[in-house]
């Protein structure tokens, strides 16, 4: 094995061709620079390293990520390295370097550095699209490795952690933290085993529906009473919120500020989008999205700000043996952590939930192809509208919680149109870096509201 400082000197140029084919690297080109700081170490076959990776982009913007690297001699055919081209860094000095958390051996050795307290025997990556890394561990741990890290600290183990001690239900229990200088690394928690989550539900509903061709609330997989129970689950973890971390003074004008700081992310010149080239201004107006944002936020009662989820959908619930479970209090990885912090109207968080029926539907009537016809357009819209009424209607009978809102059913209406507008905005940020395909969805939704408000 090469000495460590050497290792790492000429690990950085390969690291900084493997950072782009992340799915959590924020960016497509490889950064200008890359710097290491080796946050430990194990010789042996195979060997550990641990490194904060510390980059700037061609714009001359920093950011700071995490990376635990497995090594094997070269001339070891190992087998779970065949088809990860993906998460091969590369060779140096005859040893083939690769993400640790693919190494079952290493995984485990991750797992005794974050739980000491914790023992398993076998490790089971998750392999779905994510910002972070997940390993599951004799399907009764899961550790989840934060990619883009930050030195404040996160949201997603501070509030989990907050909330478990208070008792709330709706969390699933957190059993050991990793953290360095400050800086949140990784969490492990209990393992929800045979859980499913929202989103896979409502998908599964979609397609009775779109099968049986009758009315929302006559399919035999209704979405309906689960929509109307999510809704509850969000109501009763806002009142949580608001208690463990209080409440202040909602600020119009400052959700404006963070609107059009978000529009000032979106993406410039030409993108390219379901394969086509297209210019960035055509996806959305940006003028006219301005405007209605700044009307809508204009009202007499904003209601309270405290500390919210910020990033709920469908995906964020977890349906186990033992009820819903809320999970990842990260926030939105595109925004600025800073931003994530912020206390926030829980309407925001409703927002998130309207565009996530408006996804399922739209993404549950794209997996039939070609084989759609106005009727199933329709039920698809109808299953949406049914499934955001109900939610509303779950959340609002939460006893306590009007006291969180708006005053006026116009100005909760108003707040809410105005996040659900910036939330798609988001979206399609997102989209355009990691799903050109999916674009449309978020852009349609905008284009769609502001026909409406004009």
């Amino acid at each position: 094995m090469p000495r460590l400082d050497d290792l790492a000197e000429k690990l950085a140029p390969l690291l900084g061709d493997f950072l782009p084919r992340q799915r959590w690297f924020a960016g497509h080109e490889p950064p200008a620079s890359v710097a290491l700081t080796t946050l430990d170490a194990r010789e042996g076959d195979p060997s550990l390293v641990w490194y904060l990776l510390q980059t700037v982009d061609a714009r001359g913007a920093e950011a700071t990520y995490q990376v635990v690297l497995g090594g094997r001699p070269a001339r070891d055919e190992s087998d779970f390295l065949l088809g990860k081209a993906r998460v091969t860094v590369g060779e140096v000095d005859g040893w083939v370097w690769y993400d640790a958390l693919v190494d079952p051996d290493l995984a485990l050795a991750v797992l005794s550095r974050v739980a000491p307290d914790e023992s398993a025997q076998v490790a089971r990556p998750l392999v779905v699209e994510q910002s972070n890394t997940s390993v599951v561990y004799d399907e009764r741990l899961i550790l989840k490795m934060f990619r883009r890290v930050h030195p404040e600290p996160n949201p997603d183990v501070e509030i989990t952690e907050v909330l478990g001690e208070r008792g709330f239900p709706h969390v699933v229990p957190q059993l050991a933290e990793l953290r360095h200088d400050g800086t949140d690394l990784a969490v492990v928690r209990q393992y929800l085993l045979g859980s499913t989550d929202a989103w896979q539900l409502a998908h599964t509903s979609l397609r009775d529906l779109l099968g049986t061709r009758v009315p929302p609330e006559e399919a035999g997989a209704d979405f309906g009473p689960e929509a109307a129970t999510l809704g509850e689950v969000t109501g009763k973890l806002h009142l949580a919120l608001a208690e463990a971390f209080g409440t202040g003074e909602a600020d119009p004008a400052a959700w404006l500020a963070a609107f059009r700081a978000q529009l000032a992310r979106l993406p410039q010149g030409e993108v390219e989008v379901g394969g086509e080239v297209v210019k960035a201004s055509e996806l959305i107006d940006v003028v006219t999205l301005d405007a209605v944002l700044a009307d809508m936020v204009d009202v007499d009662d904003p209601g309270p700000a405290f500390r919210i989820h910020g990033d709920l959908h469908l995906g964020q619930f977890l349906l186990a043996d033992a009820g819903w479970f809320v999970l990842d209090f990260e926030g939105e990885p595109v925004r600025p952590v800073a931003e994530r912090q912020v206390a926030s109207s829980p309407l925001r968080d409703v927002a998130g939930m309207v565009r996530s029926f408006h996804y399922a539907a739209r993404t549950g009537l794209a997996e039939r192809g070609r084989d759609v016809d106005d009727e199933l357009v329709a039920l698809t819209e109808a299953w949406e509208t049914r499934a955001v009424d109900a939610f509303w209607s779950g959340y609002q009978n939460v006893p306590g919680i009007e006291a969180l809102l708006p005053a006026s059913a116009e100005d909760r209406s108003r707040v809410l149109r105005a996040f659900e507008l910036d939330k798609a905005v988001y979206e399609v940020i997102y989209e355009v870096a990691h799903r050109p395909d999916w674009v449309d969805i978020p852009a349609s939704a905008v284009r769609r509201a502001l026909a409406l408000a004009s």
